[in-house]
């Protein structure tokens, strides 16, 4: 009851809080009746009610609420007048700041001006005062709402810390015992007093078959004659093949579980109503009765919604099919405890029971919830993976890896929001069975309730995800696989997020005046200095700086694909101007944004520049790597594609941004320069102006070769290769005559000279074989080992063996 009483509260209010506020009524409507304290009478009267209720400290809860309402609404309107000024005084300090500043001391003006400068001064005060006072009686409202918003809090509290006897006690059990025996006597005596009613006694003929009726059809379409309509539905929605047709009619397949078993609990709902038998004793739980009977039908509903049992099609969570029954009836099972929660609350606004009874009829409720909550977080999140959940394994542990990375990056239950989600459940299932052991029956059942009205809203929410994606989906033709663009689906959030966020703040206590409040605060925007951040002014800027980026990301996409390439720029040509148009293009939508937000920004300037002193220090090698960036797309010393040698690294130029560049190695690695080491360190391009480079083969042959003859072996096969340039001719050079060979170098230059490796490893398996059939020996390093006074040694071994007693060997 609780939650549908929060969601009819929060459309009120939300409609409420939508009206403009006209601040005319604060003009004309009061007709400006002053007391002698310069207040409007009805608001000095407020004031002073709200003062005396506060002090006195015995005003209910729903009075203290009924005077915030009212002070509110004195200090909206006359904050409204605030807000519009006053135009005659804004005239007449115009008229004043005309007449030029006051002269210095010891200078005396003209006597007409300083008349009229006085007689200004007087009439912008006159004109101020009606301002001046609307301002004090907007502050000294906000006052008084502060101080009951206090008010109200701690006596929250108090009713929350309030202790009831504790159901361990044996004595609680028994004096609950005796107060549930006097609430029965007193429920039959309050039936039998209705059965005495003439209008009812005279009817029980009509009505008892008809309430059988009701309830034998009740019991028979909850229990077997929705199930064929169900089977129904889910055969028609198999059956369509695409498009909205699909939607509709698995949201109607889906909707049968909420429609078909409130059919059936409307039928015991109007035996109520038939019968005309209402006892005093149990008149709020039958005014109750549709709460909780929406209570169950909506757990029902939202378990099947998000579980979906023997249905993996339309099921929103992926989980096994075990633990979906499992959820669907922990589901059940927490709006059953639900429902008894609203009978309950009712039967004791009907003071039915005592505070022993409530703590002792408390406990097996809370008890079963709990253990509900704590298993439904376990669903959520299983303690064990997925693939113990009937998986198939992997039969390469490899492939099972990866598998468990894919899975583990899309799976819902593998989220951080789900296993916090588990963490409070579990931690609000423990907290509100030990504080009912302890008698505080009120916080347990802050901490318990709250908790499952939020799980239900979280579901309704991911529920109505699901189904805006689906309907993207189908509109834009997209594969049930293929993602949303990003910016929908975080629109769906947000918006979602503003439906659900108050709903949620009113389930764990937030009133309604509470909500209130921030909305307003969110509209009429924050005052920073100069600058006031509002809903309205973040939209703009939003807006605004989006369309900037889109126009500018077409702009890069239309130079990239479209104008650059039928120029006779090369690629790293077209990449600067690409990457410049982005860089200008974001700044300019960042200040077209700023400027159609009205953002005064002067004030930051001061900021600005005392935090550049600090930027300078502790950025300066991000600045410097910044404006070598820049320099590097102007100047285009280095460009994409080009082949660079710098810092020991040689590969390719992938990319350059603003802080590094990123070079390609041969190896095929990655490797991050700062832009400062190729501006400011020695970098080596082999390609910057043309692709041209030499390649410098050093030969070696042996001594009595016919050189010659491998001069034009050398020639010949640099001549043979399409790499090489025609010119410069290729040439040999006699580099000099070695310890074991003549040392000779063919010089050749390549036309790209990306290929040197290639065309290096080609002239060297031609000249090897050409070198070959001419009978040229390639030498290789030879050494002579010379031993002086060899005739010694061998007469010192000789006489260590004859002392050793075996013969010398030779």
């Amino acid at each position: 009851m609780r939650f549908i009483q929060l969601l009819g509260t929060f459309l009120i209010f939300w409609t409420a809080a939508a009206l403009p506020i006209a601040p005319a009524s604060a003009q004309n409507g009061d007709a400006e009746q002053t007391d002698a304290l310069g207040l409007p009478s009805s608001a000095d009267e407020l004031f002073t009610r709200a003062t005396h209720a506060l002090e006195q400290g015995t005003v209910s809860i729903r009075t203290l609420e009924l005077l915030r309402s009212q002070l509110v609404s004195v200090r909206d309107r006359h904050a409204a007048i605030v807000n519009l000024g006053s135009v005659e005084a804004d005239t007449l300090q115009a008229q004043l700041d005309a007449l030029g500043p006051v002269p210095p001391s010891g200078q005396k003006e003209a006597d007409d001006i300083a008349a009229r400068r006085a007689e200004l001064i007087n009439a912008v005060a006159d004109a101020n005062a009606p301002v001046i006072q609307a301002k004090e009686i907007q502050f000294r409202a906000a006052a008084l709402i502060h101080a009951i918003d206090r008010h109200i809090r701690t006596k929250t509290l108090d009713q929350l810390t309030q202790r009831f006897p504790s159901p361990v006690f044996l004595s609680t059990w028994s004096s609950a015992a005796a107060e549930i025996q006097q609430y029965q006597q007193r429920l039959q005596r309050d039936i039998q007093n209705q059965l005495a009613r003439p209008s009812v006694s005279k009817s029980l003929g009509q009505t008892v078959p008809i309430s059988i009726a009701l309830v034998v059809f009740g019991l028979a379409f909850l229990f077997w004659l929705r199930f064929p309509i169900h089977r129904f539905l889910l055969r028609f929605s198999l059956q369509q093949e695409g498009g909205f047709r699909v939607i509709l009619a698995a949201v109607l397949y889906n909707l049968s579980y909420l429609i078909l078993p409130a059919i059936g609990l409307i039928s015991f709902l109007a035996v109520i109503r038939i019968l005309d038998i209402q006892p005093n004793a149990a008149r709020t739980a039958l005014i109750a009765a549709p709460a909780s009977a929406l209570a169950v039908v909506l757990a029902m509903w939202l378990g099947h919604t998000l579980f979906a049992p023997e249905q993996t099609r339309w099921r929103l969570l992926d989980l096994e099919e075990r633990s979906a029954k499992r959820g669907l009836w922990f589901c059940l099972g927490l709006g059953i405890f639900l429902m008894l929660e609203i009978t309950l609350e009712a039967l004791q606004r009907d003071n039915a029971f005592g505070e022993a009874a409530l703590s002792v009829i408390s406990l097996p409720l809370i008890a079963a919830a709990s253990i509900f909550l704590w298993s439904l977080a376990g669903v959520l999140r299983p303690n064990t993976p997925a693939a113990d959940a009937g998986q198939p394994e992997a039969e390469d542990p490899d492939e099972e890896d990866e598998a468990g990375v894919e899975e583990a990056s899309v799976n819902p239950r593998d989220s951080g929001f789900l296993f916090s989600m588990s963490v409070l459940m579990k931690a609000s299932a423990v907290i509100a069975f030990i504080l009912t052991l302890a008698g505080y029956v009120l916080m347990a059942r802050a901490a318990i309730i709250p908790m499952i009205v939020t799980l239900a809203q979280l579901g309704l929410g991911f529920m109505f995800y699901h189904l805006a994606l689906a309907l993207v989906r189908t509109a834009t033709k997209r594969d049930a696989t293929e993602p949303v663009p990003i910016l929908i689906s975080l629109g769906l959030i947000i918006a979602l997020v503003i439906v659900f966020a108050p709903l949620i703040a009113m389930t764990w206590g937030a009133r309604p005046t509470d909500i209130a409040d921030a909305w307003r605060l969110f509209m009429g925007g924050v005052q920073l200095g100069d600058i006031r951040l509002s809903l309205d002014t973040l939209l703009i800027l939003i807006v605004v700086f989006g369309a900037g980026v889109l126009v500018t990301r077409w702009l890069k996409r239309l130079l990239r694909t479209s104008v650059l390439p039928q120029t006779r720029m090369d690629i790293g040509a077209q990449t600067a101007i690409v990457t410049g148009t982005g860089y200008v293009g974001l700044t300019l939508a960042a200040l077209i944004a700023v400027s159609t937000a009205g953002l005064n920004l002067s004030s930051l300037a001061v900021v600005a520049g005392a935090l550049s002193v600090g930027i300078g220090f502790g950025l300066q090698t991000i600045v410097s790597n910044f404006v070598s960036g820049i320099i590097l797309l102007v100047e285009r010393p280095i460009k994409e594609g080009d082949w660079i040698e710098v810092s020991g690294q040689s590969g390719y130029v992938r990319k350059i941004s603003v802080r590094s560049t990123r070079i390609e190695t041969f190896d095929r690695h990655d490797v991050i320069i700062p832009n400062s080491d190729l501006i400011a360190g020695t970098v080596r391009n082999m390609t910057l102006s043309n692709k041209t480079g030499r390649l410098m083969l050093p030969i070696r042959v042996a001594y009595g070769s016919d050189l010659e003859k491998v001069k034009e072996i050398l020639t010949n096969a640099a001549r043979a290769h399409y790499t090489i340039a025609r010119y410069p001719y290729p040439f040999v050079l006699f580099i000099g005559m070695g310890d074991s060979a003549l040392n000779l170098e063919l010089r050749c230059y390549l036309k790209d000279v990306n290929n040197i490796l290639t065309t290096q490893s080609d002239l060297y398996f031609t000249i090897y074989n050409e070198l070959g059939k001419a009978g040229i020996e390639i030498p290789f390093p030879q050494q002579d080992v010379h031993f002086k006074d060899m005739d010694k040694l061998i007469s010192a071994l000789a006489k260590r063996e004859e002392a050793d007693g075996t013969p010398a060997s030779s």
